[in-house]
């Protein structure tokens, strides 16, 4: 596979990830270099180990994980979405999404579709190291770019983004649900 063409799968494997940044980004005011990079990284790690994991694990157990990848992902970050929602009406804000438990959650959530990729890469009889490297870089340099986006985007819609942090989240689980 080209370069090109590993570039376009680790864009489209990005865009939940990407999202997400985008909504971690609008949520966290402090450390934003450092919390950039730490979800970033995260996003990045998780889309490049995933399809390794997934080749591993080969097409013999695809029909198992294919039944209900995307009802994990979905209850991951409904839940998620939930509690932000919920959070946005306290006035002690509580959430933390650089947290470890919290980023841990949201990357698998966002890289389940990288681990199918990697059962595909298995079938197809295609080497999976530089791939993933593409993908993780890929993930890494598009949440880098979201989260500051997200961060632009809270300047301009206040208070409410909270709400619409939650909601997006929530609508980003149920797409995953919903097209699988």
């Amino acid at each position: 596979m080209d370069i090109l063409i590993n570039f376009l799968i680790g864009l489209s494997l990005s865009m939940d990830a990407f999202s997400v940044s985008v909504v971690s980004g609008s949520l966290i005011a402090k450390k934003k270099i450092l919390n950039s990079f730490k979800i970033s990284l995260s996003f990045g790690f998780f889309q490049f180990i995933m399809p390794i994991l997934g080749w591993f694990t080969g097409i013999k157990f695809l029909k198992y994980v294919a039944d209900f990848d995307h009802i994990v992902a979905f209850a991951i970050l409904f839940i998620i979405g939930i509690k932000i929602i919920y959070e946005s009406k306290k006035i002690e804000k509580t959430i933390d999404i650089g947290k470890f438990s919290v980023l841990f959650l949201l990357s698998i959530a966002t890289s389940i579709d990288a681990y199918a990729i990697g059962l595909t890469f298995s079938l197809l009889k295609i080497k999976v190291l530089t791939p993933s490297l593409i993908i993780g870089l890929t993930t890494f340099l598009i949440c880098l770019f979201g989260f500051y986006m997200g961060n632009k985007i809270k300047k301009f819609i206040g208070e409410k983004i909270e709400l619409i942090a939650g909601i997006t989240l929530i609508l980003i689980g149920f797409k995953i649900l919903l097209t699988c």
